[in-house]
């Protein structure tokens, strides 16, 4: 199976340009290399200068690229669960044809991200090098495996059983129409996909996650809160590559205090993100587009090898203690005040700032409770004990 390498960061810094040049230098290696763009605003072609669709085309040699159009994915792979939704929708009074109903949220990601397990288990190529949308649809994309899994999970055991009590009644008295048993099908066969899927992208020595940035205030502050939320969510980042910074004959008159800002931000970024290996990528005089600027851009962005040495990281881990259970969990950069926990049944609810992760707490820690939690130097320690089972 592939390895795969997720390009994210703020929209603006680059990123499609640098996740361009990562796959030209690893076909360059000759490695086979898919270059895939999950963000609906596609823009890979325009990089490479040639017409990219959601067919895979080669590029050069070893090189492929594809956009990746997830309303077309959902209707060809997984039809008959869509047209089962669309059919509860518009039997609960929503009216209209399925191609009037608006996208559900989420799903076309989710999809665009299932057709990547199936390109990394296809076997024709050894890297995936994905361009992914801007920072917040990034998480967003990457948080749904596990929250939609997290729902299925919740529902599929009581779900054979109500679908086969209430089908037969549910048009004449509920005036519903559930899904039958292809959709249901569907269903049991995407929450198989989402397991492996999870079990891909959160495997370290497979996926990893390199983030694009810039040089500027701003943008270095949305990088450390998009780092620490990709590690909430259990994703390994290997990489930091600042893009776009000014060289040496560039840094006097008009763009002095510039180059100041931007010494500012680079030495920042070196303090926040010490083990975290990163390059400095220069600000060229014309535009990264085209085979030969990508190529331009590829000679100056280190190699798999230089990622490597990323610090490991842990990111969940149960340890038996004297009085019960601890669970420490990878949280770098997070502040206490912006820190949230409880316990809701079997499952443990972590909420940094917008984000909340639903973490099902395994089978030992049956009535047990959260009796303490503590944050130190970026790892958040919950204790459980004995109690009452809820």
């Amino acid at each position: 199976m592939a390895n795969i390498r997720i390009f994210t960061g703020k929209g603006g810094v680059g990123k499609t340009s640098v996740a361009a040049a990562s796959a030209w230098k690893a076909a360059a290696q000759g490695v086979s290399t898919l270059l895939v763009s999950t963000d609906a605003a596609h823009s890979v072609g325009d990089v490479l200068g040639q017409r990219v669709g959601p067919a895979v085309v080669e590029v050069a040699a070893n090189l492929s690229a594809v956009e990746l159009d997830a309303d077309r994915i959902m209707e060809q792979e997984y039809g008959d669960l869509m047209r089962s939704v669309t059919s509860m929708v518009t039997s609960a009074g929503a009216g209209g044809d399925q191609e009037d109903l608006p996208a559900m949220p989420g799903y076309d990601g989710l999809f665009a991200l299932l057709k990547i397990i199936d390109f990394a288990e296809s076997g024709n190529w050894e890297t995936i090098v994905v361009d992914c949308a801007p920072t917040g649809e990034t998480l967003a994309l990457l948080k749904f495996p596990e929250l939609f899994g997290w729902y299925l999970e919740k529902w599929l055991p009581a779900g054979k059983v109500a679908l086969r009590v209430l089908s037969p009644l549910s048009k004449k008295l509920l005036k519903l129409e559930l899904p039958d048993k292809h959709a249901l099908s569907d269903i049991e066969r995407l929450y198989v996909r989402l397991i492996e899927l999870q079990q891909l992208l959160k495997d370290p020595a497979r996926t990893s996650v390199r983030i694009v940035t810039l040089p500027e205030k701003m943008v270095v502050e949305e990088t450390k809160r998009n780092y620490l939320y990709l590690n909430l969510f259990g994703y390994r980042v290997d990489g930091l590559v600042v893009n776009r910074m000014l060289p040496p004959e560039a840094q006097s008159g008009f763009f002095a205090e510039w180059a100041e800002v931007q010494a500012r931000c680079a030495n920042e970024l070196n303090q926040v993100f010490d083990g975290v290996p990163h390059e400095h990528l220069p600000w060229y005089e014309t535009d990264i587009c085209g085979l030969a600027g990508v190529e331009r851009l590829a000679a100056a962005l280190p190699d798999d090898a230089f990622f490597a040495a990323a610090s490991p990281v842990e990111h969940e881990r149960y340890e038996k203690t004297d009085e019960g259970w601890v669970l420490e969990l990878a949280l770098p950069l997070a502040r206490k005040e912006a820190l949230e926990l409880y316990q809701a049944s079997s499952d443990l609810v972590v909420r940094v700032g917008p984000l909340t992760r639903c973490i099902p707490l395994p089978n030992v820690l049956a009535g047990y409770e959260v009796g303490a939690a503590r944050l130190n130097d970026g790892v958040l320690r919950v204790e459980f004990a004995k109690g009452e089972v809820r």
